[in-house]
């Protein structure tokens, strides 16, 4: 009895040992679909430069005529700043020294007599500043030049540099300084681009 009970368990336990071995080496279930997440993600980007041509680095107003002293000078450089952001921004401008300086001297002139304006550039798709643009008289501190609640790519803009407060008067009259061919005022003017 007694080797009859020990083969029937010897035979569950051969027999235990087969199922289980016979489920473990079963393949799974055939899964026919399964699910990733797709994130589109944003940062906020703006960049602007300033026209790389030689004669967009430098900008010169040249009193060279009487009628230069007289009326003052007005230059525009067009397509001379050129913007992309990735949603709202303004752009700023504001000058790095206190005053036009003449180089190898001492005298100045006021930031304040250069007045800056901006307008749209070629190949723009809309219109900035709903009846032009500000105007903007040059100081340290940083002014709003161009704004806008959209953004926009490529996004070119024409920079008027106006002089004529010089012609008040003949405001000028005593900047040369002998015996120089020519006396060089000179400032640097910075633009800058923040989101808003």
């Amino acid at each position: 009895m007694k080797t009859k009970n020990f083969l029937s368990i010897a035979a569950l336990v051969i027999c235990g040992l087969v199922c289980v071995n016979s489920v473990k080496g079963s393949t799974p279930p055939t899964q026919t679909a399964d699910e990733v997440t797709v994130n589109i993600r944003f940062k906020q980007i703006q960049s602007i430069v300033v026209n790389p041509a030689e004669d967009h680095q430098t900008v010169n107003l040249d009193y060279f005529t009487l009628q230069n002293y007289q009326d003052g000078v007005s230059v525009t450089k067009n397509d001379h700043l050129t913007v992309f952001s990735s949603g709202g921004f303004q752009v700023k401008v504001k000058a790095e020294s206190p005053a036009f300086t003449r180089v190898g001297g001492s005298e100045t002139i006021q930031l304040s007599d250069m007045v800056i304006q901006a307008s749209n550039g070629s190949g723009n798709d809309k219109t900035y500043g709903d009846g032009g643009l500000p105007l903007v008289n040059l100081s340290t501190g940083e002014q709003a030049l161009i704004g806008s609640s959209t953004g926009g790519g490529n996004l070119n803009f024409n920079v008027t540099y106006d002089n004529s407060a010089a012609g008040d008067g003949f405001k000028y009259i005593n900047n040369h300084v002998r015996p120089e061919e020519t006396s060089v005022y000179t400032a640097t003017v910075t633009y800058s681009i923040v989101a808003i």
